[in-house]
């Protein structure tokens, strides 16, 4: 990067006066009216932006970071005549996300009464007439999210849709720039920016996001500028561990929810995955039979409708509590919530406070949070977890670097919208932060991989592309079709729609309805339903009827469902985080040479944990020491347990499970 391409920090925010004047007179009135004053994010953003300087914008949940950054593009807007094509692009990593964006934009605009700027939304939740009229008539604003986007640049006609093009807006950019979508929206920012007659305007947002500079270089790129604004939390950040039972540990996290939904207008519990949010709704619901139709779930495997209504209910202050996997993380607008409650710890500093960020939505808002444990390993990791909140040591991002997974599957879709040289390839490649040291050979690899051919002359795959002398297209129609169908980098089983059959009577005078989508179902788990069988989906019992060849027909009864397995195994431990709960372990060892009530301070004074989690941790450090060692920084411990069949071996290292896994198959293979 050229020297004149670091990031700039600013020092501190503008006044409100300052910044109010870089809005129209209309834009100021009404928003001195709507929302008094701006917030520190806004400040800060609102001059910049003015000056036309890329910009990524930290600042803690709810301080009107979507609206420190649209606020000035709807004014430009406004004033600007209109142009063909997209003139905003608004990425973010969910669909709900996407959708609350353009709930409130669309809100703002009709209160500003301005019918002649255009918001459009493209997300895999967009019906097909919507994505005909997109393509007809292109909206000012575009909110979609990476794979979506990546789908419109493999169009012939990306040229006519992003050609006017003139803001590009990452929210929550650090939820994308640490893994391999954050590398396939690097590359389709730089694929959009070719298309445009003029270089876009960057803007990131997020309310995480350590180191800024390394997260302002992915969001810019090679060689531009940008200033980075980070707005200090004020808040107050309330965290309490408690333990629960492993046995019966669904029974004692009702007895213990119960207190929390009683006290809170609104309380918004996180279970790490879809099938435990789903569990919990369904005993909640049995368990408060008067509050059944004020429980909800919330997660991306229900129907587009049914999750809308959910956040709809949810920020009008319909609703006692949601349960979501992490859908509701993100920064989406979802009214007041009194209480945060997690199900088993985050796995990470950054996602911990995202999650407790969701209570006390506003600047300055004293944010609670309490964390439900199953065992004595994750009261270990609640506790560091929090501590690390606290202290707001969140992971460091770390961007992957030059995936060619990624690499093939844009040069694909960029051969199915026109013909390119390879070299022009190469240098657009490189322009992305991701990708800034792809070596040349791994990319002429990537060429001759999809051109189905090897440097020894065997053949890898039939050919993807079709050469036109020096350059490369697509080879034909299907593959262009092959590659729009399984665009992204998101590893999921081919979904299986779930309908609500239509069971009314047969009329000649009236036409039957349409099934009620509720959601869908892993390909996996439906392949093994039969007819009869019942199921969990939207906190209710559903009985699969038939199916008609693409969804699985339904009927809602009552009975004893089971719950369907979705893909994926939860979040990791994050790296960062398992080191320090080996430094935890190497100061309870320390602590614990100087007795037993030295250890107590440790656990109560420096991790603030209660009576009962810091005695159970106890008995495990007093245990693990007179039983084996607790191990430190300097031993790698390995403990062997005899039984009749043999032994068993356990390692302790300071590496999550993703390492621990790496380490077990090299050891497996060496044994």
């Amino acid at each position: 990067m050229a020297p004149d391409a670091f990031p700039t920090f600013l020092n501190a925010p503008p006044s409100s006066n300052t910044a109010l004047a870089t809005l129209s007179e209309s834009l100021r009135l009404w928003f001195t009216a709507r929302y008094g004053t701006p917030t520190a994010a806004q400040r800060c953003a609102w001059p910049i932006l003015r000056d036309g300087n890329n910009l990524l914008l930290i600042a803690p949940t709810g301080n009107g970071k979507t609206l420190a950054a649209l606020l000035p593009i709807v004014d430009r807007l406004i004033a600007a005549p209109i142009a063909a094509g997209i003139r905003c692009l608004y990425v973010a990593p969910l669909k709900a996300l996407v959708a609350d964006a353009g709930r409130n934009l669309r809100g703002c605009l009709e209160q500003l009464d301005c019918p002649a700027v255009s918001v459009g939304e493209r997300t895999g939740d967009t019906p097909p007439r919507e994505r005909r009229d997109l393509r007809r008539q292109p909206p000012d604003i575009l909110l979609t999210t990476p794979e979506s986007l990546a789908l419109l640049l493999s169009q012939p006609f990306a040229h006519d849709l992003f050609h006017s093009l003139r803001w590009i807006v990452i929210d929550e950019i650090h939820a994308l720039a640490a893994r391999k979508r954050g590398a396939d929206l690097a590359l389709s920012l730089e694929r959009v920016t070719a298309l445009a007659s003029e270089t876009p305007q960057r803007i990131g947002l997020s309310a995480t996001c350590t180191p800024a500079a390394l997260a302002a270089r992915f969001l810019v790129g090679i060689d531009r500028p940008c200033t980075v604004a980070v707005v200090p939390d004020a808040a107050d950040l309330e965290l309490t561990v408690e333990p629960l039972p492993a046995l019966g540990f669904m029974a004692a996290l009702l007895d213990r929810l119960a207190p929390e939904l009683q006290a809170n207008r609104t309380t918004l519990v996180f279970a790490n995955r879809r099938g435990l949010a789903e569990r919990l709704v369904w005993a909640l619901r049995r368990r408060f039979p008067g509050w059944a139709e004020v429980i909800a779930v919330h997660h991306s495997s229900l129907a587009r409708a049914r999750r809308r209504l959910v956040e709809k209910q949810m920020k009008q202050g319909q609703l006692r509590a949601v349960v979501s996997s992490t859908s509701l993380e993100l920064g989406i607008d979802i009214g007041s919530v009194d209480g945060v409650v997690l199900v088993h710890p985050a796995g990470g500093v950054v996602r911990l406070l995202q999650r407790v960020g969701r209570a006390g939505h506003g600047p300055g808002r004293r944010r609670s949070g309490l964390v439900l444990t199953a065992n004595p390993a994750e009261l270990l990791e609640a506790a560091v977890t929090n501590a690390s909140g606290r202290a707001a040591q969140c992971e460091p991002l770390c961007v992957p670097d030059a995936p060619l997974d990624v690499l093939c599957q844009h040069l694909v879709g960029m051969a199915a919208q026109r013909r390119w040289h390879p070299d022009e390839a190469y240098a657009l490649a490189r322009r992305a932060w991701s990708f800034r040291a792809l070596p040349r050979a791994d990319f002429d690899a990537c060429l001759d991989y999809l051109s189905g051919r090897h440097r020894d002359g065997s053949v890898w795959l039939p050919s993807r592309l079709r050469w036109h002398g020096d350059e490369f297209a697509i080879v034909d129609i299907a593959t262009a079709r092959m590659l729009r169908r399984n665009l992204g980098t998101i590893v999921a089983d081919e979904p299986r729609p779930v309908c609500i059959r239509d069971t009314r009577p047969t009329d000649d005078d009236l036409a039957p309805s349409a099934p009620i989508a509720v959601g869908h179902v892993d390909d996996a788990f439906a392949d093994r339903l039969l007819p009869g069988d019942r199921f969990l989906l939207d906190g209710r019992c559903f009985e699969y009827r038939a199916s008609d060849g693409l969804s699985l027909l339904v009927d809602e009864v009552v009975g004893t469902p089971r719950t369907p397995q979705w893909q994926g195994n939860g979040w990791p431990l994050a790296p960062d985080l398992a080191r320090r709960l080996y430094l935890l372990r190497i100061q309870a060892a320390e602590a614990l040479r100087d007795g037993p009530r030295m250890l107590h301070a440790l656990l109560r004074d420096d991790y603030r944990l209660g009576a009962e989690a810091a005695a159970l941790l106890m008995d495990l450090f007093q245990c693990q020491e007179a039983v084996s060692e607790i191990p430190d920084d300097g031993t790698c411990l390995v403990e062997v347990i005899g039984h009749d069949s043999g032994c068993d071996c356990y390692v302790h290292t300071p590496l999550n499970r993703c390492g621990n896994d790496a380490l077990a198959r090299v050891a497996v293979r060496r044994l």
